[in-house]
């Protein structure tokens, strides 16, 4: 049986829906993939962190953080070392990077993760911050240490966008592509297409949990420019970062423009695109009105969807339709099991 041992960075609604993740499959991935899957640390900002030489219980680790907000109640694995104190001293094979976004650097993830590669650890993330800002440098060091750097979480949850394209498509060049990939502007435009504000289309939104900490964050375009930065960089060797995106989020859009298309048979979908054009790549990020002929015109709520165009096979649609934070979670699962098949 193979032995995968695990440091989680970030303790969220992601971390802790994967934690519930390996305790429902764990005998599965023991029967069936003859796999052991341990978690020796796991460390956060504001809660504590948690670090032994052998397996943490993760019922136990839930138990503490749900019961009292904090990892302290754990018991005598309990520590005070900083994330990356906690990569450099803990017995892991794979760190789960799964802190907050720093949409103005990427930061500290980037250095968490090259902290990790450079101890030898396979690297899995759903922080969009890294792919959008050191995409080059990450990759160059992960090749450089001989280890595998996986992020599929970071675009539309657990949607196989990445590791579509990196399986399923070879020899295709990736020339363009456009999506609905930021949940909050998509389910704001929805109920204001009901007749709510947005004020309250922005709070059900956060009710839901599916919010950037900070809804300006979804509502001005900011988490759309890093996703489709994250795509074009690994896709379409963009070499670019969330700044050079051409960027209109939804703050403007107002109940008259959402009546007005409505009676010009359109709506409006904050749409994020990438397109070659001579030997660089443009971004873009910013609301369109779409008809019924769009493949994303029945792409309503919390869903979100990508068209990938290719030279080759021409052009490829997924939509994902109402995730939930288990999509994520499943997106660090599948990660993680990729990395166990070179093990």
């Amino acid at each position: 049986m193979v032995m995968l041992r695990l440091a989680m960075l970030g303790f969220g609604n992601v971390g802790r829906g994967f934690a519930r993740l390996l305790l429902s499959r764990r005998e599965w991935l023991r029967k069936t993939m003859d796999l052991d899957v341990e978690v020796r640390a796991i460390a956060t900002r504001t809660r504590g962190s948690l670090m032994s030489s052998e397996a943490l219980n993760l019922e136990r680790v839930l138990k503490a953080i749900e019961s009292e907000g904090m990892l302290s109640g754990y018991g005598a694995e309990s520590t005070d070392l900083s994330p990356i104190e906690i990569v450099e001293d803990c017995d892991a094979d794979i760190m789960v990077e799964l802190t907050p976004l720093n949409i103005d650097t990427g930061q500290p993830a980037i250095r968490h993760i090259e902290a990790a590669m450079g101890r030898g650890m396979h690297v899995v993330t759903a922080n969009k911050g890294p792919v959008a800002y050191a995409y080059d440098e990450l990759r160059s060091l992960a090749r450089t240490m001989g280890v595998q750097f996986r992020f599929e979480g970071t675009v539309m949850d657990g949607t196989p966008v990445f590791s579509l394209v990196e399986r399923t498509l070879p020899g295709c060049e990736v020339m363009g592509i456009r999506g609905i990939v930021n949940s909050t502007s998509n389910f704001v435009l929805t109920e204001m297409s009901r007749g709510k504000s947005m004020e309250e289309a922005i709070g059900e939104a956060r009710a839901l949990g599916i919010t950037e900490e900070d809804p300006s964050m979804d509502i001005n375009g900011w988490d759309a420019a890093a996703k489709i930065t994250a795509l074009a960089n690994v896709l379409m060797d963009a070499h670019s970062n969330p700044k050079r995106v051409d960027r209109t989020g939804i703050r403007d859009v107002d109940p008259e423009s959402l009546r007005r298309a409505a009676s010009w048979g359109t709506k409006f979908k904050l749409i994020a695109s990438a397109e070659k054009a001579g030997g660089n790549v443009r971004t873009a990020v910013k609301p369109e009105p779409i008809g019924p002929d769009s493949p994303f015109w029945s792409v309503d709520g919390t869903s979100g969807a990508i068209t990938i165009r290719t030279d080759l096979l021409g052009e490829l649609t997924i939509i994902e339709r109402n995730p939930t934070i288990m999509q994520t979670a499943y997106a660090i699962y599948s990660d993680m099991l990729i990395i166990s098949e070179t093990l």
